[in-house]
């Protein structure tokens, strides 16, 4: 369960000159809102089943109560006619009292109802999973999200600078007479333009340090602080069909899905069980007295079997409206099943084609490392310009970006499968990546 495998990380051992993503989900399970009140919805569902199995044992009560009235009334109730001694008035009359009522059998009215209630935790406690999942899989994507921007800003910014040195320099050449304006004009618009994106990269990785902050708890600036690569410590999986038969056994919204289908046809024996009627016993200690005093006992004991014959058909649209919601739930059911085929053939693709991205990419940039070494030759030489060594420093710097790119989306395609096929969790997070 997501809730017992969260436990497996402990940030008192955490390395605190850095945050893992394993940490940052751990701390996030701990505090998050939407967790707190999922885990408040379970625990409450919990008290729910105690006290629908209380009415299968005897309830006893007590009382006591003082009257007081405008004329005398009868003091002692009336066990037969006795001439010589007369019955006792008075206008203070006062009784204790203790109660003991037990429904003897209802045909599984109260059964039904404790069934219900225990559909109804493990609907909870199933929401409660799938909201860990949940914000476990943000928590791994907004960490994503920021390392990505960071490579993409890293060579946004390495870019700039190469572009603004060429500027510099173009401008000192056009002073002497030795370069034309045009040059300096092309270049300036490409530093304007390079500086536009190094600003707007620069605030979108901030809305998502603020993101991650906020998920997590944790001061902003050690979250621009702390955060680290990742990578994947092992890309093998399992064959589709075998992914597809874990989600639909295993996925938290399958999961969900499946106890709120049982706590419907719980409600639908609820339902049928008022058609049934009930034996009840009852049986009470009376002690009848006036003025606070001359208290006198009486007893009784009675067996009682109530039917409500007639009840302008409530109980049968009940059980219609709780026979459709059960319907309706295991429809729901199934489309959750499908929906998480879906969700494994979406995350398969996804990871797949990052896959492939990233091993051409890794040549890719083997292959601009050179061409930019071999540029940055002839510009040394005199047989190069500067124009050919910017193109292949753009270019390699964008080919790295890319590569982090299309990693971290490895990644995320990695962390949505596990969560599709129930084994999102801290535990996973700590075995399934390196930082």
């Amino acid at each position: 369960m997501i809730v017992s495998l969260m436990l497996v990380v402990q940030l008192a051992a955490q390395d605190t000159s850095r945050l893992t993503l394993a940490d940052a989900a751990q701390r996030a399970l701990e505090q998050h809102p939407s967790v707190a009140a999922a885990r408040a919805g379970r625990d409450a569902a919990a008290a729910a089943v105690g006290e629908a199995r209380a009415p299968l044992f005897p309830h006893l009560t007590s009382s006591f109560g003082a009257t007081e009235y405008a004329l005398p009334n009868i003091v002692y109730p009336l066990s037969g006619l006795d001439l010589h001694n007369l019955p006792l008035f008075d206008r203070t009359l006062s009784q204790a009292a203790f109660s003991l009522g037990y429904t003897l059998f209802d045909f599984g009215g109260r059964t039904s109802q404790v069934r219900l209630a225990q559909a109804q935790e493990r609907k909870a406690e199933a929401a409660l999973d799938a909201t860990s999942a949940a914000l476990v899989s943000r928590v791994a994507n907004a960490y994503l999200r920021i390392l990505t921007t960071r490579g993409i800003l890293d060579a946004e910014e390495r870019q700039l600078a190469a572009l603004q040195a060429e500027a510099d320099r173009t401008a000192q050449l056009e002073a002497q007479g030795k370069a034309a304006h045009v040059e300096v004009l092309r270049l300036a618009a490409q530093v304007s333009r390079s500086r536009a994106d190094e600003v707007s990269t620069r605030a979108q990785l901030d809305v998502a340090e603020r993101d991650l902050a906020q998920l997590v708890a944790f001061p902003v600036d050690a979250v621009r602080r702390l955060l680290t690569p990742v990578r994947l410590t092992d890309t093998t999986l399992a064959d589709r069909a075998t992914l597809a038969a874990s989600a639909e056994r295993n996925s938290p919204d399958v999961a969900q899905a499946l106890r709120t289908s049982e706590a419907a046809r719980a409600g639908v024996g609820v339902a049928r069980a008022s058609l049934l009627p009930q034996l009840q016993l009852s049986a009470a200690y009376l002690e009848n007295g006036h003025s606070l005093s001359g208290y006198r006992p009486y007893w009784n004991a009675g067996l009682q079997l109530t039917y409500p014959i007639f009840m302008g058909g409530s109980r049968t649209s009940a059980i219609r409206q709780n026979e459709a919601t059960a319907r309706a739930a295991n429809e729901q059911l199934r489309d959750a099943r499908q929906v998480a085929e879906q969700s494994v053939d979406a995350a398969l693709a996804t990871l797949t084609a990052a896959h492939a991205t990233v091993d051409a990419l890794v040549t890719a940039v083997t292959q601009s490392e050179e061409v930019e070494r071999i540029r940055r030759l002839s510009l040394v030489v005199g047989s190069g310009t500067e124009t050919d060594y910017l193109d292949a420093e753009a270019q390699l710097l964008s080919n790295r970006a890319s590569l982090v790119q299309a990693r971290n989306a490895e990644i995320a395609a990695r962390v949505e499968l596990a969560r599709v096929t129930g084994e999102l969790s801290v535990g996973w997070l700590t075995q399934a990546l390196a930082q």
